[in-house]
C-alpha cells in the first residue's frame, strides 16, 4: 500500500503541510496517509525546580487526551478532503518525534514523509518544523519539506541542483519514477552552480560529466543550466524565482544540495528555500 507519513502538531505550518499532502496524495496515487502525533514529554517536564514548575500528572493526562481528540478531528477533516479510495489513519506515540517517525517507518513502510517548515520571517512555533533537519538527515525514505503558507501547485517544472562530480546520484530520479510514472511528464531544470565558470571553457572531464548527466536523464524532458554564483543556496534561490519551478529535488551525496541543507548553515539553507517545497530523495 503506497503510504505517506505526516507528523503533525496542530500549528498553522503543520496544518498547511497536511493540506499539501492531501493534494500530493491525489496527484501521485497514494493509498494511505498516516497522521502522526507524538505525546512525548521530556524528562525536564517531570523534574521540579525553582525555575521550572513541573506539570502534575492530571494536567499531563488531560493534555494528552486533548491532543488525541484534536488528532481524531484532524483525521476526519482530512478524510473529507481526500478521495474515497485513499485511507487516512492516525498514529500516537509516546516516543520523541524522530524516534516515533523511525518506528512508523519500520512498522508501516511509508514511501514519503511530509513535514512543514517555518521560515526566517515567520514562525508558528511548530515543534515539527523545529525538527525538520533532524528528520531529513535520519530518514531512510524520501522527505518532502513544505514551506509555511505554500499553496499546493501541480508540479510541471522541477529544479534539480547537480554537482558534476556526483552526477551518478541522478539514478535516484529514475528510481523515484519507478513507482510514480506521472513524473515522466515533468520537465527537469538541471542547475550546476559553478563559481569557477568551467562551463565557459569545458575540459574533457566536464564534457564527459555532462554527457553522463544526459544519459541518466534520457527518459525525461530536461534542460541544463549553469550559474556562477559563489553562494550555492543563493544561486538556487535566484534560479527558482526566475524559472517558475514548483519543486526543488535534492539528490543525496556529499557534494549535493542535500549536503548543503544538512551540513552547512542548516537553518539558513532551509529558510532561503522557504518559498519552494523541497523533495529530498534517498
Amino acid at each position: 500500500m503506497k503510504t505517506m507519513l505526516v507528523p503533525v502538531d496542530f500549528s498553522d505550518t503543520s496544518s498547511n503541510a497536511v493540506s499539501y499532502a492531501v493534494e500530493w496524495a491525489k496527484a501521485y496515487d497514494y493509498e494511505r496517509i498516516i497522521l502522526l502525533r507524538t505525546l512525548y514529554n521530556s524528562m525536564f517536564d517531570m523534574i521540579p525546580s525553582a525555575e521550572y514548575v513541573s506539570v502534575n500528572d492530571d494536567y499531563i493526562s488531560k493534555e494528552r487526551e486533548e491532543a488525541k481528540e484534536k488528532l481524531n478531528i484532524l483525521c476526519k477533516e482530512t478524510i473529507k478532503k481526500i478521495a474515497p479510495d485513499i485511507k487516512v489513519s492516525v498514529a500516537v506515540s509516546e516516543l520523541p518525534l524522530v524516534r516515533s517517525i523511525m518506528e512508523i517507518i519500520e512498522d508501516e513502510h511509508p514511501e514519503l514523509i511530509v513535514v512543514g517548515s517555518d521560515n526566517i520571517n515567520y514562525s508558528s512555533n511548530s515543534f515539527v518544523a523545529g525538527n525538520v533537519i533532524s528528520i531529513a538527515k535520519i530518514s531512510p525514505v524520501r522527505v518532502l519539506i513544505v514551506p509555511s503558507h505554500y499553496v499546493y501547485q501541480y508540479v510541471e517544472r522541477a529544479l534539480v541542483p547537480v554537482n558534476f562530480s556526483t552526477v551518478n546520484t541522478l539514478d535516484k530520479i529514475e528510481q523515484h519514477t519507478a513507482k510514480t510514472p506521472q513524473w515522466r511528464n515533468k520537465k527537469l531544470l538541471v542547475l550546476n552552480v559553478d563559481p569557477k565558470e568551467k562551463y565557459l571553457n569545458p575540459d574533457d572531464e566536464f564534457i564527459k560529466a555532462e554527457k553522463v548527466l544526459h544519459e541518466y536523464l534520457q527518459n525525461f524532458q530536461h534542460e541544463v543550466f549553469y550559474s556562477n554564483n559563489k553562494n550555492i543556496i543563493e544561486g538556487l534561490q535566484e534560479f527558482a524565482k526566475t524559472h517558475e519551478v514548483q519543486l526543488i529535488i535534492a539528490l543525496p551525496g556529499k557534494h549535493s544540495f542535500l549536503y548543503s541543507l544538512t551540513h552547512k548553515s542548516i537553518s539558513e539553507a532551509i529558510y532561503s528555500n522557504a518559498q519552494h517545497p523541497v523533495l529530498i530523495l534517498k
